[in-house]
Protein backbone atom coordinates (compact mmCIF):
# COMPACT_ATOMS: atom_id res chain seq x y z
CA UNK A 1 0.00 0.00 0.00
CA UNK A 2 1.31 3.48 -0.82
CA UNK A 3 2.29 5.54 2.21
CA UNK A 4 2.16 9.31 2.22
CA UNK A 5 5.41 11.24 2.52
CA UNK A 6 6.08 12.29 6.14
CA UNK A 7 5.98 16.00 5.14
CA UNK A 8 3.08 15.70 2.68
CA UNK A 9 1.06 18.29 4.63
CA UNK A 10 3.87 20.86 4.45
CA UNK A 11 4.32 21.36 0.70
CA UNK A 12 2.52 21.23 -2.66
CA UNK A 13 4.58 19.88 -5.57
CA UNK A 14 4.64 21.65 -8.92
CA UNK A 15 6.36 21.32 -12.27
CA UNK A 16 8.56 18.23 -12.66
CA UNK A 17 7.83 16.96 -9.11
CA UNK A 18 4.09 17.09 -9.77
CA UNK A 19 4.49 15.37 -13.18
CA UNK A 20 6.13 12.29 -11.69
CA UNK A 21 3.58 12.08 -8.90
CA UNK A 22 0.56 12.44 -11.20
CA UNK A 23 1.88 9.81 -13.61
CA UNK A 24 1.76 7.08 -10.97
CA UNK A 25 -0.50 4.20 -12.05
CA UNK A 26 -2.53 4.57 -8.84
CA UNK A 27 -3.81 7.96 -10.01
CA UNK A 28 -6.31 7.53 -12.83
CA UNK A 29 -6.77 9.77 -15.83
CA UNK A 30 -10.25 10.51 -14.46
CA UNK A 31 -8.69 11.97 -11.27
CA UNK A 32 -6.58 14.35 -13.37
CA UNK A 33 -9.43 15.23 -15.74
CA UNK A 34 -11.73 16.07 -12.82
CA UNK A 35 -9.32 18.67 -11.41
CA UNK A 36 -8.72 20.27 -14.80
CA UNK A 37 -12.46 20.44 -15.46
CA UNK A 38 -13.03 22.20 -12.14
CA UNK A 39 -10.44 24.75 -13.26
CA UNK A 40 -12.38 25.30 -16.48
CA UNK A 41 -9.83 23.39 -18.57
CA UNK A 42 -11.34 20.89 -21.02
CA UNK A 43 -9.39 18.53 -23.26
CA UNK A 44 -10.58 16.42 -26.18
CA UNK A 45 -8.23 13.62 -25.10
CA UNK A 46 -8.21 12.50 -21.44
CA UNK A 47 -5.04 10.39 -21.71
CA UNK A 48 -2.35 11.31 -19.21
CA UNK A 49 0.07 12.08 -22.05
CA UNK A 50 -2.09 15.14 -22.72
CA UNK A 51 -3.50 16.09 -19.32
CA UNK A 52 -0.47 15.73 -17.02
CA UNK A 53 1.66 18.32 -18.93
CA UNK A 54 -1.23 20.77 -18.49
CA UNK A 55 -1.56 19.92 -14.80
CA UNK A 56 2.13 20.47 -14.08
CA UNK A 57 1.92 24.05 -15.37
CA UNK A 58 -0.61 24.87 -12.64
CA UNK A 59 -0.08 25.89 -9.04
CA UNK A 60 -2.54 23.64 -7.25
CA UNK A 61 -4.49 24.69 -4.21
CA UNK A 62 -4.20 22.54 -1.04
CA UNK A 63 -7.71 21.22 -1.72
CA UNK A 64 -6.84 20.21 -5.30
CA UNK A 65 -3.64 18.45 -4.27
CA UNK A 66 -5.52 16.62 -1.50
CA UNK A 67 -7.75 15.04 -4.16
CA UNK A 68 -4.72 13.68 -6.02
CA UNK A 69 -2.84 12.39 -3.00
CA UNK A 70 -5.99 10.75 -1.61
CA UNK A 71 -6.30 8.81 -4.87
CA UNK A 72 -2.62 7.80 -4.56
CA UNK A 73 -2.79 6.61 -0.95
CA UNK A 74 -6.15 4.80 -1.06
CA UNK A 75 -5.14 2.02 -3.45
CA UNK A 76 -4.57 -1.39 -1.85
CA UNK A 77 -2.08 -3.96 -3.08
CA UNK A 78 -3.39 -7.19 -4.56
CA UNK A 79 -3.07 -10.14 -2.22
CA UNK A 80 -1.62 -13.34 -3.64
CA UNK A 81 -2.01 -16.66 -1.88
CA UNK A 82 -0.47 -20.11 -2.04
CA UNK A 83 -0.72 -23.10 0.26
CA UNK A 84 1.12 -26.32 1.04
CA UNK A 85 -0.32 -29.49 2.54
CA UNK A 86 0.96 -30.58 5.97
CA UNK A 87 0.50 -33.82 7.91
CA UNK A 88 0.03 -33.34 11.67
CA UNK A 89 0.46 -36.02 14.31
CA UNK A 90 -2.79 -37.41 15.71
CA UNK A 91 -4.62 -35.50 18.46
CA UNK A 92 -2.49 -32.40 17.96
CA UNK A 93 -3.93 -29.01 18.89
CA UNK A 94 -1.81 -26.38 17.14
CA UNK A 95 -2.70 -23.49 19.46
CA UNK A 96 0.18 -23.82 21.92
CA UNK A 97 0.83 -20.76 24.07
CA UNK A 98 4.60 -21.25 24.37
CA UNK A 99 5.29 -21.03 20.60
CA UNK A 100 2.93 -18.30 19.36
CA UNK A 101 5.51 -15.48 19.05
CA UNK A 102 8.07 -15.50 16.23
CA UNK A 103 11.33 -13.50 16.33
CA UNK A 104 12.39 -12.38 12.84
CA UNK A 105 14.48 -9.31 13.74
CA UNK A 106 17.78 -10.93 12.75
CA UNK A 107 16.29 -12.14 9.44
CA UNK A 108 15.01 -8.64 8.59
CA UNK A 109 18.36 -7.00 9.39
CA UNK A 110 20.21 -9.47 7.21
CA UNK A 111 17.85 -10.01 4.26
CA UNK A 112 15.50 -6.99 4.29
CA UNK A 113 17.68 -4.06 5.43
CA UNK A 114 15.37 -1.39 3.94
CA UNK A 115 12.36 -2.75 5.86
CA UNK A 116 11.11 -2.67 9.41
CA UNK A 117 8.31 -4.56 11.12
CA UNK A 118 5.32 -2.53 12.28
CA UNK A 119 4.74 -4.73 15.35
CA UNK A 120 5.96 -8.11 16.69
CA UNK A 121 4.65 -11.24 14.99
CA UNK A 122 2.32 -13.47 16.96
CA UNK A 123 -0.05 -16.26 15.98
CA UNK A 124 -3.67 -16.01 17.15
CA UNK A 125 -6.75 -18.21 16.71
CA UNK A 126 -8.73 -17.67 13.54
CA UNK A 127 -12.46 -17.49 14.34
CA UNK A 128 -11.57 -18.79 17.84
CA UNK A 129 -10.51 -22.13 16.34
CA UNK A 130 -7.52 -23.67 18.23
CA UNK A 131 -6.63 -25.64 15.09
CA UNK A 132 -6.58 -22.66 12.74
CA UNK A 133 -3.92 -20.05 13.53
CA UNK A 134 -2.97 -16.87 11.70
CA UNK A 135 -0.12 -14.39 12.06
CA UNK A 136 -0.71 -11.12 10.21
CA UNK A 137 2.07 -8.61 9.76
CA UNK A 138 2.91 -5.30 8.10
CA UNK A 139 6.34 -4.15 7.01
CA UNK A 140 7.44 -0.64 6.07
CA UNK A 141 9.91 -0.36 3.21
CA UNK A 142 11.97 2.80 2.88
CA UNK A 143 14.08 3.42 -0.23
CA UNK A 144 15.88 6.78 -0.38
CA UNK A 145 16.98 6.12 -3.98
CA UNK A 146 13.42 6.57 -5.25
CA UNK A 147 11.39 9.72 -5.86
CA UNK A 148 9.90 11.51 -2.86
CA UNK A 149 6.46 9.99 -3.39
CA UNK A 150 7.78 6.40 -3.66
CA UNK A 151 10.27 6.30 -0.79
CA UNK A 152 8.02 4.75 1.86
CA UNK A 153 5.56 1.92 1.32
CA UNK A 154 3.62 -0.42 3.60
CA UNK A 155 3.08 -4.07 2.67
CA UNK A 156 0.99 -6.69 4.43
CA UNK A 157 1.19 -10.44 4.62
CA UNK A 158 0.01 -13.39 6.70
CA UNK A 159 0.85 -16.98 7.58
CA UNK A 160 -1.84 -19.53 8.49
CA UNK A 161 -1.67 -23.04 9.88
CA UNK A 162 -4.70 -25.33 9.72
CA UNK A 163 -5.14 -28.80 11.23
CA UNK A 164 -8.21 -30.82 10.30
CA UNK A 165 -7.89 -34.19 12.05
CA UNK A 166 -4.28 -34.69 11.04
CA UNK A 167 -4.62 -33.27 7.56
CA UNK A 168 -3.91 -29.61 7.19
CA UNK A 169 -2.10 -26.93 5.31
CA UNK A 170 0.12 -23.90 5.52
CA UNK A 171 -1.21 -20.84 3.69
CA UNK A 172 0.87 -17.77 2.87
CA UNK A 173 -0.63 -14.49 1.67
CA UNK A 174 1.70 -11.77 0.39
CA UNK A 175 1.60 -8.41 -1.39
CA UNK A 176 5.26 -7.89 -2.29
CA UNK A 177 8.50 -9.89 -2.64
CA UNK A 178 9.52 -8.73 0.86
CA UNK A 179 6.34 -10.02 2.52
CA UNK A 180 6.71 -13.32 0.67
CA UNK A 181 10.30 -13.73 1.92
CA UNK A 182 9.33 -12.85 5.47
CA UNK A 183 6.29 -15.15 5.45
CA UNK A 184 8.46 -18.04 4.26
CA UNK A 185 10.84 -17.41 7.18
CA UNK A 186 7.97 -17.26 9.70
CA UNK A 187 6.56 -20.54 8.36
CA UNK A 188 10.00 -22.19 8.43
CA UNK A 189 10.62 -21.23 12.06
CA UNK A 190 7.16 -22.28 13.19
CA UNK A 191 7.35 -25.67 11.45
CA UNK A 192 10.69 -26.38 13.14
CA UNK A 193 9.16 -25.63 16.54
CA UNK A 194 6.20 -27.91 15.83
CA UNK A 195 8.63 -30.66 14.83
CA UNK A 196 10.64 -30.17 18.02
CA UNK A 197 7.58 -30.70 20.24
CA UNK A 198 6.24 -33.61 18.17
CA UNK A 199 3.24 -31.87 16.59
CA UNK A 200 4.57 -32.50 13.09
CA UNK A 201 6.56 -35.62 12.08
CA UNK A 202 10.30 -34.88 12.01
CA UNK A 203 10.65 -35.84 8.34
CA UNK A 204 7.54 -33.95 7.17
CA UNK A 205 8.04 -31.47 4.32
CA UNK A 206 5.06 -29.25 3.37
CA UNK A 207 3.81 -30.33 -0.07
CA UNK A 208 4.04 -27.64 -2.75
CA UNK A 209 2.21 -27.60 -6.07
CA UNK A 210 5.08 -27.22 -8.54
CA UNK A 211 4.99 -26.59 -12.27
CA UNK A 212 7.13 -29.63 -13.09
CA UNK A 213 4.63 -32.02 -11.48
CA UNK A 214 2.41 -31.77 -14.54
CA UNK A 215 2.82 -32.85 -18.10
CA UNK A 216 1.56 -30.24 -20.56
CA UNK A 217 -1.77 -31.96 -21.17
CA UNK A 218 -2.31 -32.63 -17.45
CA UNK A 219 -1.78 -28.95 -16.65
CA UNK A 220 -4.68 -28.07 -18.98
CA UNK A 221 -6.87 -30.58 -17.13
CA UNK A 222 -5.89 -29.11 -13.75
CA UNK A 223 -6.72 -25.55 -14.84
CA UNK A 224 -10.06 -26.60 -16.32
CA UNK A 225 -11.01 -28.40 -13.10
CA UNK A 226 -10.26 -25.23 -11.13
CA UNK A 227 -12.27 -22.98 -13.43
CA UNK A 228 -14.93 -24.09 -15.89
CA UNK A 229 -15.42 -27.51 -14.23
CA UNK A 230 -15.41 -26.34 -10.61
CA UNK A 231 -18.41 -27.71 -8.69
CA UNK A 232 -19.05 -25.45 -5.73
CA UNK A 233 -21.94 -23.58 -4.09
CA UNK A 234 -19.91 -20.39 -3.54
CA UNK A 235 -18.27 -19.89 -6.94
CA UNK A 236 -19.36 -20.16 -10.54
CA UNK A 237 -16.91 -19.71 -13.39
CA UNK A 238 -18.41 -17.60 -16.17
CA UNK A 239 -15.51 -17.71 -18.63
CA UNK A 240 -11.74 -17.72 -19.05
CA UNK A 241 -10.51 -14.23 -19.95
CA UNK A 242 -6.72 -14.40 -20.18
CA UNK A 243 -4.18 -17.13 -20.73
CA UNK A 244 -0.38 -17.27 -20.79
CA UNK A 245 0.82 -19.93 -23.16
CA UNK A 246 3.70 -20.88 -25.45
CA UNK A 247 4.64 -23.75 -27.77
CA UNK A 248 6.70 -26.60 -26.34
CA UNK A 249 10.35 -26.21 -27.30
CA UNK A 250 11.97 -28.80 -29.56
CA UNK A 251 8.57 -30.03 -30.67
CA UNK A 252 6.88 -30.23 -34.07
CA UNK A 253 3.54 -28.48 -33.67
CA UNK A 254 0.46 -30.22 -35.11
CA UNK A 255 -1.53 -28.72 -37.99
CA UNK A 256 -3.74 -25.93 -36.72
CA UNK A 257 -1.27 -24.33 -34.31
CA UNK A 258 1.89 -24.33 -36.43
CA UNK A 259 1.59 -20.49 -36.53
CA UNK A 260 2.83 -20.49 -32.90
CA UNK A 261 6.12 -22.06 -33.91
CA UNK A 262 8.21 -18.86 -33.87
CA UNK A 263 6.65 -17.45 -30.70
CA UNK A 264 8.36 -17.59 -27.30
CA UNK A 265 5.41 -16.36 -25.23
CA UNK A 266 1.76 -15.66 -26.07
CA UNK A 267 -0.52 -13.63 -23.79
CA UNK A 268 -4.13 -13.76 -25.00
CA UNK A 269 -7.03 -11.66 -23.65
CA UNK A 270 -10.67 -12.01 -24.60
CA UNK A 271 -13.94 -13.64 -23.64
CA UNK A 272 -14.68 -17.37 -23.36
CA UNK A 273 -11.12 -18.34 -24.27
CA UNK A 274 -11.85 -21.84 -22.97
CA UNK A 275 -13.94 -22.32 -26.11
CA UNK A 276 -11.12 -21.46 -28.52
CA UNK A 277 -10.01 -24.40 -30.63
CA UNK A 278 -6.52 -24.79 -29.13
CA UNK A 279 -7.92 -24.75 -25.58
CA UNK A 280 -10.89 -26.97 -26.38
CA UNK A 281 -9.22 -29.63 -28.52
CA UNK A 282 -7.09 -31.95 -26.37
CA UNK A 283 -4.90 -33.01 -29.31
CA UNK A 284 -3.07 -29.65 -29.05
CA UNK A 285 -2.41 -29.73 -25.31
CA UNK A 286 0.66 -31.94 -25.38
CA UNK A 287 2.42 -29.37 -27.58
CA UNK A 288 1.51 -26.28 -25.54
CA UNK A 289 2.86 -24.95 -22.23
CA UNK A 290 0.10 -23.25 -20.22
CA UNK A 291 1.17 -21.56 -16.98
CA UNK A 292 -1.39 -18.91 -16.10
CA UNK A 293 -5.15 -18.38 -16.44
CA UNK A 294 -7.43 -15.49 -15.48
CA UNK A 295 -11.10 -16.45 -15.14
CA UNK A 296 -14.26 -14.46 -14.47
CA UNK A 297 -16.18 -15.85 -11.48
CA UNK A 298 -19.47 -14.93 -9.85
CA UNK A 299 -19.83 -15.64 -6.13
CA UNK A 300 -22.40 -15.89 -3.34
CA UNK A 301 -20.83 -15.87 0.10
CA UNK A 302 -22.42 -15.13 3.48
CA UNK A 303 -25.01 -12.77 2.01
CA UNK A 304 -22.60 -11.07 -0.38
CA UNK A 305 -22.80 -11.44 -4.16
CA UNK A 306 -20.71 -10.14 -7.00
CA UNK A 307 -18.13 -10.85 -9.66
CA UNK A 308 -14.37 -11.17 -9.55
CA UNK A 309 -11.43 -12.03 -11.73
CA UNK A 310 -9.34 -14.89 -10.36
CA UNK A 311 -5.74 -15.21 -11.51
CA UNK A 312 -4.37 -18.68 -10.95
CA UNK A 313 -1.24 -20.37 -12.10
CA UNK A 314 2.51 -20.22 -11.78
CA UNK A 315 3.40 -16.48 -11.84
CA UNK A 316 7.13 -17.09 -11.33
CA UNK A 317 7.37 -19.52 -14.26
CA UNK A 318 9.35 -17.08 -16.42
CA UNK A 319 11.90 -16.69 -13.60
CA UNK A 320 11.95 -20.09 -11.94
CA UNK A 321 10.80 -22.39 -14.72
CA UNK A 322 9.91 -25.90 -13.54
CA UNK A 323 10.28 -24.98 -9.84
CA UNK A 324 7.59 -22.24 -9.96
CA UNK A 325 4.88 -22.64 -7.31
CA UNK A 326 1.12 -22.39 -7.83
CA UNK A 327 -0.58 -19.19 -6.58
CA UNK A 328 -4.04 -17.61 -6.57
CA UNK A 329 -5.08 -13.96 -6.40
CA UNK A 330 -8.28 -11.98 -6.90
CA UNK A 331 -8.37 -8.75 -8.93
CA UNK A 332 -10.64 -6.94 -9.36
CA UNK A 333 -13.67 -7.71 -7.14
CA UNK A 334 -17.02 -6.04 -7.79
CA UNK A 335 -19.43 -6.65 -4.93
CA UNK A 336 -23.10 -5.99 -5.62
CA UNK A 337 -23.46 -4.18 -2.29
CA UNK A 338 -21.11 -1.25 -1.72
CA UNK A 339 -18.40 -2.04 0.85
CA UNK A 340 -15.81 0.18 2.50
CA UNK A 341 -12.16 -0.70 1.90
CA UNK A 342 -11.80 -2.59 5.21
CA UNK A 343 -14.80 -4.87 4.64
CA UNK A 344 -13.92 -5.34 0.98
CA UNK A 345 -10.43 -6.45 1.95
CA UNK A 346 -11.91 -8.84 4.52
CA UNK A 347 -14.26 -10.31 1.91
CA UNK A 348 -11.39 -10.82 -0.56
CA UNK A 349 -9.40 -12.63 2.16
CA UNK A 350 -12.38 -14.90 2.91
CA UNK A 351 -12.95 -15.67 -0.77
CA UNK A 352 -9.24 -16.40 -1.21
CA UNK A 353 -9.46 -18.83 1.70
CA UNK A 354 -12.47 -20.57 0.15
CA UNK A 355 -10.73 -20.75 -3.23
CA UNK A 356 -7.67 -22.22 -1.58
CA UNK A 357 -9.80 -24.96 0.00
CA UNK A 358 -11.27 -25.76 -3.39
CA UNK A 359 -7.78 -25.83 -4.88
CA UNK A 360 -6.73 -28.43 -2.29
CA UNK A 361 -9.77 -30.59 -3.07
CA UNK A 362 -9.22 -30.35 -6.82
CA UNK A 363 -5.48 -31.02 -6.48
CA UNK A 364 -5.92 -34.13 -4.33
CA UNK A 365 -8.61 -35.46 -6.65
CA UNK A 366 -6.31 -34.70 -9.56
CA UNK A 367 -3.49 -36.70 -7.99
CA UNK A 368 -5.86 -39.67 -7.72
CA UNK A 369 -6.84 -39.13 -11.36
CA UNK A 370 -3.18 -39.26 -12.42
CA UNK A 371 -2.60 -42.46 -10.40
CA UNK A 372 -5.57 -44.17 -12.01
CA UNK A 373 -4.46 -42.90 -15.42
CA UNK A 374 -1.10 -44.69 -15.07
CA UNK A 375 -2.69 -48.06 -14.27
Amino acid sequence: MNTQHSDINKFIPFGESLRGFANQRFISQADIHRILKERGIFTLNQEKDYTVPILQTLLLSPHEFDKIRDAFSSKEDNEKSFSRDIVWNLNTQIFQTDILSVDVDAFIKRHLPTCKLEKPIRFIKYDNNPNHLIAQFTIERHDINKSWYEQTNMFQGSVEFVNEKGKGHLRITHTAPETKMLAEEIAKQQIERYKENGSIPANEIPKKIIFSEFRNEDRFTFFFRLTTHLENEVFRCESIKDISIKPQEDCVLPNGIEWMNQMKKILISGDALDKTFFMKETRFHRSLVLWNVAAQFSYKYKGEEGEMTVNLGFPDYNKKGDSAEFEINIYPLKNRRALDSKNKKKLIAQLLSELDKQKSVVYNNFLNYLKNKKR
